[in-house]
């Protein structure tokens, strides 16, 4: 009986743990969270660590962008770097890779980049008004923006250099 007692609430829990999560999802497509395929990216002006002013249209004008969000205390972000800067460094030619950082000051952006030898752009965002334009929730987050300005994908988390690869790919596909 007891066992029986046990697989029920297990089963019941499992249930409404699956309608609470798709519900959130559902919601979250409804109010327009999910970038969708050919959406336009917002531009914006923003500073880099070094004082120098950035119009992100003016970097998609040339090639494609990956637009990647993430934080100095995040330690996804953290960990993604080496395959990161290895994918910037290998693809420079096809793709600009720029970073925009999470509402930090400039000293303590400044003192990370140099530490990790981060030598692709990376934008500060001291307000978060990027990150509000971009609806972005989570670190490190990913935008592939094609040379006319459009979404082509959007990746929220982890990502080794494979994965920045195949979003790449997806640029190239249509060409």
């Amino acid at each position: 009986m007891q066992k029986k007692i046990r697989l029920l609430v297990l089963s019941l829990t499992l249930i409404l743990s699956a309608f609470i999560i798709f519900s959130h999802v559902a919601d979250a497509r409804r109010r327009g969270e999910y970038a969708r395929s050919s959406a336009s990216a917002p531009d914006f002006i923003a500073e880099d660590v070094y004082g120098n002013k950035t119009r992100l249209s003016e970097l998609w004008n040339r090639k494609p962008v990956l637009l990647v969000f993430l934080a100095t205390w995040c330690g996804y972000c953290t960990r993604e770097l080496p395959g990161l800067k290895a994918f910037a460094d290998e693809h420079q030619e096809r793709i600009k890779v720029v970073a925009v950082d999470s509402g930090e000051s400039k000293r303590t952006v400044m003192n990370y980049i140099r530490r990790r030898k981060i030598d692709f752009l990376t934008l500060l965002d001291e307000d978060r008004e990027i990150w509000r334009r971009y609806r972005v929730r989570a670190t490190p987050t990913h935008f592939l923006i094609d040379g006319d300005g459009k979404i082509i994908a959007r990746r929220i988390g982890f990502a080794f250099k494979k994965d920045l690869e195949a979003m790449l790919s997806m640029v190239e596909r249509e060409d």
